[in-house]
């Protein structure tokens, strides 16, 4: 896992630091490190946006995000989304008519944003349009797919 930290001492090729949550010392090497983001970048929508594109600063704006109830994430033209294991108020009717017609950087992300995405191109090229959902076992594809056409489903008003 990853600890935050404030470096102490730079020794060369490593660091003397010190844990955020404990206020323990040690030494780490450097190449173990990975730097953090200012905290403006704290539950960023879209982690494309990161100063700091790490793993470790990845892994905490995710968790983060999701602390909050915020499943859904940017990642450039990704969305990525972490399994709640629990029903979340996100998917009603009203939120799908607040996420109908609007751009991706009009609302938070959520997979109604790509399936109208999808959705608004289908009807406006008429070209069929297809959503490429992945993740393993257990990580909410099959339910994502399922809000996904049911969104267009309502939207189409089929």
């Amino acid at each position: 896992g990853f600890a935050k930290a404030v470096v102490l001492e730079d020794n060369g090729d490593s660091y003397k630091v010190q844990k955020a949550q404990s206020n323990e010392e040690l030494t780490v090497k450097k190449e173990d490190t990975q730097q953090i983001n200012p905290p403006k970048f704290e539950k960023l929508e879209d982690m494309a946006n990161l100063t700091y594109l790490n793993e470790a600063s990845v892994l905490h704006n995710l968790r983060q995000r999701y602390y909050s109830s915020m499943i859904y994430t940017y990642s450039g033209i990704f969305c990525v989304a972490v399994n709640p294991y629990a029903r979340l108020p996100i998917y009603t009717k009203e939120v799908i008519n607040s996420y109908r017609g609007k751009r991706r950087t009009e609302m938070p992300p959520h997979i109604y944003t790509v399936a109208d995405e999808s959705y608004q191109t289908m009807i406006q090229q008429r070209e069929n349009q297809s959503i490429l959902i992945t993740g393993e076992s257990g990580a909410g594809k099959t339910e994502n797919t399922k809000k996904g056409i049911f969104y267009e489903i309502f939207v189409c008003g089929c």
